[in-house]
């Protein structure tokens, strides 16, 4: 629906042309909101593209990476403002993902109960007295008619002071760069107020955007999207490699990331060139993120092992908008991944620019360049 004048709606902000994230809530890809796109094309054309007029060719340039020409308008579904009720836990690391049989089951349990999930992992934090146990921290969205918790005013002097704390925190992100033995010993104080429990209802927005000034962390990030398996045994098993490397690099004195690991779910997309594209609507995808302080010694190197494993073991796709170029055989790997859907959405897009002035060097090859 449009918003009527007077009427509160909720929109979804991002990146379409580039990247393709994904929405907060409903669980599903931002670019799948996208009711119309116009984008001026090589000749100069105004070209509108609609499900209605040529789906093929609407899912292609739903998501077209800037490659079809000039984005004029993205004209998106909205619907009225709604509450989100947000809670919080930190549970240990192990009820999830110390066994893939048994993990993966309250896994999906969990993420199916949920209108979205999301999972943080920060290396070397622990939350219990014992100091043994590593937990997760889960974030957990439901739809709910119950007042809000908290203003908009409030929210927004929140919100304000956590960019103070994070613009203060980059100072200990900065010195765990210099001085990567440290990071055992910083890691622990930068999520020392990371909430043990929480349980707000707050207005879609609030609820979707729940931390403030996290730009003024410059960081690296390399995100795949794994496909779940009946009992998202797969996910757990993608998800403790990459803890299981962590400790490992460490015990060698090597700390290639800093700053969190994260999970969040979304489901199939139709669009041709999405990350997470799959003939099933219904599947559902675990993306998982590594993030790591700008200018981390070691980071491409380990963010590459851990791409060849899930891409090797899972049939993993990146995150366009993210690192990913810098894994070896990448190209020749996608284009296998992706069947027909690079030729058809190619064959698209030189309709449109057929003597390539919109085509870059990161795509170009992919594309068959």
């Amino acid at each position: 629906m449009a918003c009527n004048v007077g009427v509160e709606c909720i929109r979804y902000g991002g990146i379409l042309s580039m990247g393709s994230h994904g929405a907060a809530t409903h669980s599903r890809l931002l670019t799948d909101l996208v009711d119309t796109v116009k984008i001026i094309d090589a000749s100069g054309t105004m070209n509108t593209f609609s499900k209605e007029n040529d789906p093929v060719e609407f899912s292609a340039a739903a998501l077209n990476l800037g490659l079809f020409g000039i984005i004029y308008t993205y004209t998106l579904r909205v619907e009225p403002m709604f509450k989100l009720q947000m809670r919080d836990s930190i549970p240990p690391l192990h009820y999830y993902f110390g066994s893939p049989q048994i993990g993966g089951p309250r896994l999906k349990a969990m993420v199916l109960g949920n209108d979205q999930t999301q999972l943080f992992y920060w290396p070397f934090h622990v939350s219990d007295r014992s100091k043994r146990h590593e937990h997760v921290w889960v974030k957990e969205w439901h739809r709910t008619d119950l007042p809000v918790t908290k203003s908009h005013r409030r929210v927004r002097f929140q919100r304000l002071a956590e960019t103070i704390t994070t613009i203060m925190s980059n100072k200990l992100v900065k010195t765990m760069v210099k001085f990567p033995p440290l990071s055992p010993i910083i890691s622990p104080y930068l999520y020392a107020k990371a909430p043990t429990s929480n349980d707000q209802v707050l207005h879609a927005p609030n609820a979707i955007h729940y931390w403030g000034g996290m730009e003024h962390v410059p960081s690296m990030a390399l995100e795949m999207s794994v496909k779940a398996d009946e009992n998202f045994e797969n996910v757990v098993k993608s998800w403790s490699y990459v803890i299981e490397q962590i400790h490992e690099h460490a015990q060698r004195n090597e700390f290639p990331i800093n700053i969190m690991l994260e999970m969040r779910f979304l489901k199939a997309s139709q669009m041709i060139m999405s990350n997470t594209y799959d003939e099933d609507p219904d599947a559902i995808f675990a993306t998982m993120e590594l993030v790591t302080a700008a200018n981390t010694k070691g980071f491409e190197e380990f963010s590459t092992k851990v791409a060849q494993y899930w891409m090797e073991n899972y049939g993993s796709q990146p995150h366009w908008a993210k690192m990913w170029e810098h894994i070896p055989g990448i190209v020749p790997y996608l284009q296998q991944q992706a069947g027909d859907r690079y030729t058809k959405f190619e064959e698209i897009r030189k309709k449109y620019d057929p003597q390539g002035m919109f085509i870059n060097g990161t795509f170009a090859q992919l594309l068959g360049h």
